[in-house]
């Protein structure tokens, strides 16, 4: 690596300043790329050395994704630095911790420790029972719950940045929603997402329970600061004000979550409202090269929101030795067809010139817009790659009929994976799984119990069932099992189980996607990769797997060698050697839903700002000048933010060739 250790060692100097910074509460300002996740590690570890017992201590980060990321980097760095209590942290999501609470506090007023519905459960399971049983659309159910969400994540009906249902919803259809979601959600024991932080305020201010106090906790460590909505920012409030010592870090020019009802005054505020705060800023990258840098820091000077933390992003490439400047090109098209077609042939030429395609990044602000033109020329050319939102096999029905046996193998109080077996089956629709819902709550019955114990007589007839009596089958086959259990042993078990359920085309879908996993892996390890929210989380675990096998990584494990293509929001946290921004006209981004909302412009800056910023070497920005358009061929206008991205957009008709790509390859061989 050309960044110098002297390099190195001044940026650690700040990033350990933050680190074991002793006041009440600490403000670490974070750009892309500077060290924030080490700062946290470098904090767990620092705490532990000073006597502070590991269940004192809690960290929290934005997604699932992102606290099991930053987990296991706090527990390897710990270990590395010989404190061993490290791998004691908790490190999880805020909604996490606030269960953990309610849990300790008796306050949890379920049948078994609830479990967060995810997004295929809230449309398949919640959304869809609740529109049978009030007779009520899809796009309806979904907007009456989507209102529930933005009150129970800011505490106000219609807040900022909610787009109310048209027509509004009523009086009558509020109260049908929590009839229903109530006794539901007792009923499969589960939380809506939304739901579980403001329980915990709820409790808090009401006297019920002192979190601090109740969890020992001295020292509260929340990352992405910047992404947490009024309600989040509440429950650190609490937090604070019982005398936890807190560090916040973020960076308020990442924050592009405001349909998650987060917005960047949160950190930006943060030391005006605890005043005996201190604050750190870290703005040297060692990300992106010096290029990559200057565009993205001139797009936040043209549009910067009042109140902004003042911070300018420095590559350490700028003065490594030797210097690495990087690469930006920007592209202006013709049309979106030949925009497509360059992207295509570039991907090509920097894969023969030897970058592994899951170096490169293309980065979407519209997929309707862009990815069915992108797709056709990437096939095309040949080029591999993956699709944003592509359905796994988790997504399909036999994955979740897979998914919900080893949940249960793993923990058989998973009353949603219950809920799974019963209305995955052919033949067992939502209406059959709402009347047997229906059933146990109007007879006084628990869900979980209606599998295994004798059924009472005269409750569950005709499709109810038989559809009963099919799980009940499911559930006394797995009864037994163990969460030890390996996947050699129990392959053949599982497939027998889908091949009843299903076709037999499904059920080899089963072979076919394990044909490449470790025999010795166990069924809690099989729960784990399944529900692991991305393909690195993926590798994270089979690595795991190995060590304990003490076996290497075999080729046929490693990612497959794939062009990610992938929305920008979907990108936060990751970065390439390469990343691919097409689609820069005003019609796509910021885009016409946002245009009339001053607000929503800058945050679209920052949208692009974080894809800018994901790029390691070198960043290819574009647009086109004409553009299908709900099937007529238009005139379209360059996006308003390529005026603002330190340099020309010049006429271009082909991709990258393989001088370019060379350049680019010699750039990152240095990095």
């Amino acid at each position: 690596m050309p960044i110098t250790p002297a390099q190195i060692q001044a940026a650690k100097a700040i990033q350990d300043a933050a680190a074991h910074d002793g006041s009440l509460q600490v403000r670490l300002v974070a750009g892309p790329g500077t060290g924030k996740s080490f700062s946290i590690e470098e904090r767990v570890c620092w705490l532990l050395g000073q006597n502070i017992p590991a269940n004192g201590i809690a960290v929290v980060s934005f997604t699932r994704a992102s606290a099991t990321d930053l987990r296991n980097r706090v527990q390897s760095y710990c270990t590395n630095n010989n404190q061993p209590d490290g791998i004691n942290v908790r490190v999880s999501t805020l909604h996490s911790l606030a269960l953990r609470i309610l849990r300790a506090a008796g306050l949890l007023h379920y049948p078994a420790d609830p479990l967060v519905l995810d997004n295929w459960e809230l449309e398949s399971v919640f959304d869809a029972e609740f529109g049978h049983s009030e007779g009520i659309g899809k796009i309806r159910r979904e907007e009456i719950r989507l209102e529930h969400d933005a009150f129970w994540n800011t505490g106000q009906w219609t807040p900022p940045n909610y787009v109310p249902a048209v027509p509004p919803i009523t009086a009558a259809e509020r109260t049908a929603f929590l009839t229903f979601h109530g006794p539901r959600t007792q009923t499969y024991s589960c939380v809506l997402p939304g739901e579980i932080i403001r329980q915990c305020v709820d409790h808090i201010t009401a006297g019920n329970v002192d979190p601090v106090a109740l969890i020992h906790l001295q020292h509260l460590i929340v990352d992405e600061y910047q992404d947490l909505n009024p309600v989040d920012q509440q429950l650190v409030h609490e937090f604070i004000a019982r005398g936890a010592v807190t560090l916040v870090a973020g960076d308020d020019d990442q924050s592009i979550y405001s349909f998650r009802y987060a917005s960047p005054a949160g950190i930006q505020t943060f030391a005006q409202q605890y005043t005996a705060s201190s604050s750190h800023t870290l703005t040297d990258c060692f990300r992106c090269t010096p290029a990559i840098v200057t565009a993205a820091n001139t797009l936040l000077v043209g549009f910067s929101s009042a109140g902004r933390i003042p911070k300018t992003l420095q590559s350490l490439y700028t003065a490594s030795a030797p210097p690495v400047p990087g690469v930006v090109h920007r592209w202006r098209f013709n049309t979106a067809a030949d925009e497509a077609s360059a992207m295509a042939e570039s991907c090509q030429a920097l894969i023969n010139a030897g970058l592994n395609p899951r170096d490169i990044l293309i980065l979407l602000s519209n997929q309707r817009a862009l990815l069915p033109g992108l797709q056709t020329a990437l096939n095309g050319a040949g080029v591999p790659f993956e699709p944003p939102r592509q359905e796994t096999f988790v997504d399909s029905e036999t994955g979740r009929f897979v998914l919900s046996v080893v949940r249960l193998v793993c923990d058989m109080h998973d009353y949603v994976a219950h809920r799974m077996l019963l209305g995955l089956r052919a033949g067992v629709g939502v209406g059959t799984c709402d009347a047997i819902a229906e059933s146990v709550i109007n007879n006084g019955l628990n869900y979980r119990d209606i599998f295994y114990n004798p059924l009472p007589a005269a409750v569950f007839t005709g499709r109810r069932l038989t559809a009963l009596n099919y799980a009940r089958q499911t559930c006394a086959q797995i009864t037994g099992w163990l969460r030890t259990d390996t996947l050699g042993q129990r392959t053949a078990e599982i497939f027998t189980i889908l091949a009843s359920v299903f076709t037999a085309a499904e059920a080899q879908q089963w072979l076919n996607y394990i044909q490449n996993l470790p025999q010795g892996m166990n069924l809690e390890e099989l729960r784990d990769w399944l529900w692991a929210d991305t393909d690195e989380q993926q590798m994270s675990v089979l690595a795991s797997i190995y060590a304990r096998l003490s076996q290497p990584i075999p080729p046929t494990a490693v990612l497959p060698p794939r062009v990610r293509v992938m929305s920008m929001h979907g990108a936060k946290g990751l970065s390439a050697r390469v990343v691919f921004v097409p689609g820069l006209e005003d019609a796509i981004f910021p885009g016409p839903w946002r245009q009339p909302y001053p607000g929503l412009v800058l945050e679209a800056a920052r949208l692009l700002y974080v894809a800018i910023t994901r790029a390691r070497a070198a960043c290819i920005l574009s647009y086109a000048r004409h553009r299908m358009v709900n099937g007529r061929f238009l005139n379209v206008a360059a996006s308003r933010f390529t005026a603002n991205l330190a340099g020309p957009f010049l006429p271009r008709t082909v991709g990258l060739q393989a001088g370019e790509a060379q350049q680019i390859l010699t750039q990152i061989a240095q990095l």
